[in-house]
């Protein structure tokens, strides 16, 4: 449409029309006419957006349109870049920014634009981990991570069991398992996991003991256990030794002694020891003899 008087023009629909400009003839006179075309475009549409808002740093995520022939941008490239065809995302550094997908407009009609914003995350990270990699069966060792938040997990239960909060690891069986410290990732970030591997060893036994417990001074008796591979150690050797690998016993003076045969423990593991008492008897003395050595029949 156009006014009549100020020649203001709105296009209404696309197309082409033509304008005449008339003047009124007068005193016989034809009235006198001009004529100019325009052409009315429909103005460009940026359609509607769509795409996960979040994404992780250093990882990608899509934004789309259901308006084709646009370019994207970003608002701020130190937080995320887009590639302005095919609107791929990369997550620069933590923060928030907008993306804005245009169409160029034409014809006299100004851009169309839309806009639509992703939160950039920082990957998460587990830490260093740190902790003693042997236990003993039944005992405890703690594992800990230089980050905090995270949970942990044992790779087999049977051999290790892990407190998920604490780190507490416990030996179940010898063997082998790994831990895994885990910090859940948000943002579109994956989990961060770091990892420590762990040896359960066996509890030494020491086995049973036997042997005569009693000896006299200057003589030996012998002790021994079922297990072998340990050490004999007496508790006082003014009573009485023992050979650390034999188990022979010497007696040296009445009394009593402990004698204690040890298997040293392994992989974090104690000694284990048994014991077995030793009673040392002074020789018995026969006295000296006297009296008349000669005696006659019948006296």
């Amino acid at each position: 449409t156009i006014n009549a008087t100020t020649g203001v023009i709105t296009g209404v629909a696309a197309g082409t029309a033509t304008m005449t400009y008339t003047v009124t003839g007068t005193g016989g006179c034809p009235n006198a006419t001009a004529t100019r075309t325009v052409t009315v475009t429909a103005a460009p549409v940026a359609g509607t957006l769509s795409g996960n808002q979040n994404v992780c740093v250093g990882l990608t995520t899509t934004f789309s349109s259901t308006q084709t022939g646009g370019t994207w941008s970003s608002s701020n490239t130190a937080i995320a870049t887009i590639n302005a065809t095919t609107g791929v995302i990369t997550g620069v550094a933590a923060g928030t920014a907008t993306m804005t997908y245009t169409v160029v407009g034409t014809g006299g009609c100004p851009d169309a634009t839309a806009t639509r914003d992703v939160t950039v995350t920082a990957a998460p990270v587990a830490g260093t981990l740190s902790g003693t990699q042997n236990v003993c069966v039944g005992l405890t060792t703690t594992f800990s991570s230089t980050q905090t938040g995270g949970s942990w997990s044992s790779s087999n239960t049977s051999i290790a069991t892990i407190n998920s909060t604490t780190g507490v690891i416990t030996g179940v069986a010898a063997g082998t398992a790994t831990m895994t410290y885990t910090v859940t990732g948000t943002g579109g970030c994956p989990n961060a996991t770091a990892t420590r591997g762990l040896t359960v060893t066996a509890a030494p036994v020491a086995g049973t003991l036997s042997g005569n417990q009693n000896v006299c001074v200057g003589l030996t008796t012998t002790f021994s256990s079922t297990q072998t591979g340990g050490s004999w150690s007496s508790s006082n050797t003014a009573i009485a030794t023992v050979n650390a690998s034999t188990g022979v016993i010497t007696g040296v003076s009445a009394g009593t002694a402990t004698m204690t045969y040890t298997v040293v423990g392994t992989g974090g593991c104690p000694d284990a020891t048994a014991t077995r008492d030793v009673t040392v008897t002074a020789a018995p003395v026969s006295g000296t003899l006297s009296g008349t050595q000669n005696v006659c029949v019948g006296l």
